[in-house]
């Protein structure tokens, strides 16, 4: 998830775009080395359009206050024009869902953020990110069981992180494509470069990347082939702007891909004690998907929602967004309850819930389910 002015100011979104303007006049360090421009446009949290040096935007990124989208060659996003598929009013295929649910492994799951957490951080420059990237295709390819449905696409961008995609073909609706993601980046803010710092990133996303590889791994078990085609995403360079999930909307829309849907899983992890209910974000996404996903997390959950707000565009479900998907965003807690520890180098495992990833694995497998099977 984008860092919100965690070590700057309360969250305030309306003194957001001052408060861009003004750390950059306070705030030192030195820039930090990518492949990308010098040049960025921003699109700031209260909905202008800003030109900044890619100095600049480092500086904003080390004192935690990323509440923006960079949209340097997006300024005018490719926009998807095919929109006419009805979402679903609500879940049909509870015996299938459940059933499924019942052989998905939390502790799998805990341990794929394990791994992902063990690198010294997956900053989208850093070669680690690329490992990490690498490391779970390989997951991705060993739950696959050489099914020749399946295929692995590593998405190039221009820095050195790629974004994954593994798609399951669908067998009937095969020009329809139902799309779950989560970010495979992660970030700590503070003094210095970025690359440089500790950030193992296991609610912020290890945990959605996780849980995402999960759904996929229990529909490879049970054989499942769905009737439209399944991508399963993992984002490079989200923490920085949503620069991967971007690449990605823009090209989709650009191709006239037909995404019938888009569900974000950024943060699925807190609390330790599952003592909250889901965040159901209700800005920059879809209503009428927002309100069928509503409807899974009663039927396939047991810890429930409440309608909550990001306040800007705080993940990558917002890049599908602005390109005319459909897309939803359920949050592990609601927004302001969120886990205190991200974007430091205290995001570990002890503050996750297996609970709660089993909650989100099974809300996952019951929106890909009724997505790639309704008509």
């Amino acid at each position: 998830t984008i860092p919100y002015l965690e070590d700057c100011q309360p969250r305030n979104m309306k003194r957001v775009g001052v408060v861009v303007v003004a750390l950059l006049a306070v705030v030192f360090a030195q820039p930090i080395r990518t492949t990308i421009g010098d040049t960025r446009t921003l699109l700031l949290s209260d909905g202008s359009v800003s030109k900044f040096s890619r100095e600049e935007v480092d500086r904003l990124i080390e004192a935690g206050n990323s509440t923006f989208m960079d949209i340097t060659n997006h300024e005018t996003p490719s926009l998807n024009a095919r929109m006419a598929t009805p979402i679903p009013t609500k879940p049909t295929h509870q015996a299938e869902v459940n059933s499924l649910c019942s052989e998905l492994d939390a502790a799998e799951i805990t341990t794929t953020i394990g791994n992902l957490s063990s690198y010294f951080n997956r900053y989208y420059s850093t070669s680690d990110s690329v490992d990490a990237v690498m490391w779970l295709m390989s997951q991705y390819k060993a739950a696959s069981v050489d099914r020749s449905d399946v295929t692995f696409e590593l998405f190039e961008h221009k820095w050195a992180q790629p974004s994954l995609i593994v798609t399951v073909a669908g067998t009937n609706q095969t020009d329809e494509t139902v799309v779950l993601g989560g970010h495979i980046d992660s970030i700590a803010i503070g003094k210095g470069l970025a690359p440089e710092r500790r950030a193992p990133g296991a609610d912020d996303d290890a945990s959605g990347s996780a849980t995402v590889l999960q759904v996929f791994r229990a529909l490879m078990k049970a054989g499942v082939r769905p009737q439209r085609n399944v991508e399963f995403h993992a984002y490079a360079a989200e923490e920085v702007g949503l620069l991967g999930s971007q690449d990605i909307a823009n090209a989709y829309a650009a191709q006239g891909r037909n995404v019938v849907s888009m569900v974000q899983f950024d943060m699925v992890g807190y609390p330790p004690d599952n003592n909250l209910p889901i965040g159901l974000v209700e800005d920059f996404v879809d209503p009428d998907l927002t309100g069928f996903i509503a409807k899974l997390i009663d039927a396939y959950t047991t810890i429930g929602y409440e309608k909550s707000l990001c306040g800007y565009a705080c993940s990558d479900h917002a890049s599908w967004t602005r390109s005319n998907f459909r897309s939803a965003f359920p949050f592990e807690t609601p927004f302001e309850k969120d886990n205190p520890n991200i974007h430091t180098a205290n995001d570990t495992l002890e503050f996750i819930s297996e609970e709660r990833l089993a909650n989100f694995a099974c809300l996952g497998v019951g929106y890909i389910v009724e997505m790639t099977n309704s008509s």
